[in-house]
């Protein structure tokens, strides 16, 4: 029977460190899972502009991004969920007053606005998504801002109160490491991506497993019956998963498509 299988980004498909790489280990055992009848997705936190270019040309069967916010299965775009205009302003404006600093993330375009610094944040940001980003960055003055998640950062004069007071009521915060946060929407999750796809090819949970070493990896981690950790993966995702593989460079994808008998 076939298999879904959706692969976190960062960590999971590509090393975390500066050169974003692959491993052929990884890239091998992605091939003859396909070869094998198996269907492969990339289910992550990223919108799809920022998507680095070489996963997006490698052959996955299709692509949940921005947590679940959008989807599409064979270049074809199944389900878009962008927020209006006018709210996206607002957002914007209130984490100005808030004074945090933002990425704020649509399918086509990204949208900064904070300190771009020599060694700050947003200049690690802008630099690595200038890289893979079909338009150009821009500020959130531009005539198509609009978004459908965000990642913001606290600096040590937000005001973190009034920021989880507003937001938590429309959004889900999920923490990262320091002092990132990436507010997604309430409603949508890399596990609402699953589901909807399973939904549209007539598959079933059953046959789903999922890959991941982050937070905003633990609903769909937690939601299918087989789920991956990876051995670089933080705390908390070893305590939900079905199994846990080694680490993204010990060849951590392979040992555990062999496990599950999918290569």
């Amino acid at each position: 029977m076939s298999a879904f299988l959706f692969f976190d980004i960062d960590g999971t498909l590509i090393t975390l460190d500066d050169r974003h790489i692959m491993p052929e280990s990884t890239k091998e055992a992605l091939y003859t899972a396909k070869e094998n009848g198996h269907k492969i997705f990339i289910n992550t936190g990223r919108a799809k502009t920022a998507i680095d270019r070489h996963l997006l040309d490698f052959g996955f069967d299709g692509l949940v991004c921005g947590c679940g916010t959008y989807i599409e299965y064979h270049g074809k775009t199944l389900f878009h969920n962008k927020l209006e205009k006018e709210r996206c302003i607002r957002y914007a404006d209130r984490l100005r007053e808030y004074k945090f600093q933002s990425m704020f993330e649509g399918k086509d375009r990204l949208f900064i606005e904070g300190d771009f610094g020599p060694g700050s944040f947003m200049e690690y940001i802008y630099h690595y998504f200038s890289e893979n980003s079909e338009y150009p960055i821009e500020g959130v003055g531009h005539p198509d801002f609009i978004f459908d998640k965000f990642t913001t950062v606290r600096m040590p004069e937000s005001d973190s109160e009034a920021f989880e007071k507003n937001f938590s009521k429309d959004f889900t915060v999920i923490p990262h490491f320091g002092k990132v946060y990436e507010l997604v929407p309430k409603g949508f999750s890399k596990a609402t991506g699953i589901q909807f796809l399973i939904d549209y090819l007539g598959g079933s949970l059953d046959a789903c497993y999922a890959f991941g070493d982050s937070i905003n990896d633990l609903e769909m981690l937690k939601y299918v019956p087989h789920s991956v950790a990876m051995g670089n993966s933080v705390e908390a995702v070893f305590d939900v998963v079905e199994y846990k593989t080694k680490e993204i460079l010990e060849d951590g994808i392979k040992e555990a498509l062999v496990h599950y008998g999918l290569i």
